[in-house]
């Protein structure tokens, strides 16, 4: 009896281990890892600025009567350089690999130069002082650019583009001739903002998902002024240029 209890419990395990082994196997499950949303560059965004500007000024005579030509300058470089600092406003769409945007910015700087001429109209001196000075410059533009990976280390993302628009600036002209005898002669001035256009191109780079570090130079080209100096019979015109470029070192911070 007892050995016919131990060939039944046998009999019975036995068939319990083949009946587990055939059943299919079942890996335990993975908790899915969480997605990572992509860097983007679209939002609102502002920040501040550093910049260098180089102006071309330059005046040019282009008229001139009772007076001999050699008596005042036939044009003057007032091209000069300073620093400056602004800030900027703009929002950017990211596409994927390209990025488009609209920006404003204004820039604070003393950028500006005075040039003093001697002549000689019989039986007078003359000294003719021509100057430039521009104390703000901005602009609003497009910008257009290329995403792609980092372009320099501990950067997310990089932005490589062009841009172009609207240029505009606070200028002073002054133009004066110093007659002597008797003293001072005609003189012209204006203060005003000038309008013109701007090109140039730029890179930004993401420093973190929400700062980025940004450069970009520029070329700006500005209406041109027209002094005209009157005295008695006699008359001098010059034509007053305002071109050159600016380069800018900046902090984004995006909403």
């Amino acid at each position: 009896m007892k050995s016919l209890f131990l060939s039944l419990s046998a009999l019975i395990a036995g068939t319990a281990m083949a009946s587990a082994a055939d059943l299919p196997y079942r890996a335990a499950p993975v908790a899915p890892v969480p997605a990572v949303a992509a860097v983007s560059w679209t939002g609102f965004y502002a920040g501040v600025h550093g910049a260098w500007l180089r102006d071309e000024g330059e005046a040019l005579r282009t008229g001139l009567s009772g007076v001999s030509p050699g008596a005042i300058p036939a044009r003057a470089g007032l091209s000069d350089s300073g620093l400056g600092g602004g800030a900027q406003i703009g929002y950017l769409w990211d596409f994927g690999s390209l990025v488009a945007g609209l920006e404003a910015d204004l820039t604070a700087m003393d950028v500006g130069r005075t040039r003093s001429f001697e002549g000689v109209e019989d039986p007078f001196s003359l000294r003719t002082d021509l100057s430039s000075q521009m104390s703000l410059f901005g602009s609003v533009k497009g910008r257009l650019g290329l995403a792609m990976p980092s372009l320099v280390p501990f950067v997310e993302r990089s932005l490589v583009y062009v841009t172009g628009g609207l240029a505009y600036a606070r200028i002073e002209h002054r133009s004066q001739i110093t007659v002597t005898p008797p003293g001072v002669g005609p003189q012209a001035s204006s203060d005003g903002w000038k309008t013109g256009f701007v090109l140039g191109a730029g890179t930004e780079h993401m420093l973190t998902d929400s700062v980025s570090l940004k450069t970009e130079t520029l070329y700006y080209n500005l209406e041109d002024e027209t002094l005209t100096l009157t005295r008695a019979g006699d008359q001098a015109r010059y034509r007053l240029e305002n071109d050159g470029w600016i380069s800018r070192v900046g902090v984004n911070v995006r909403f």
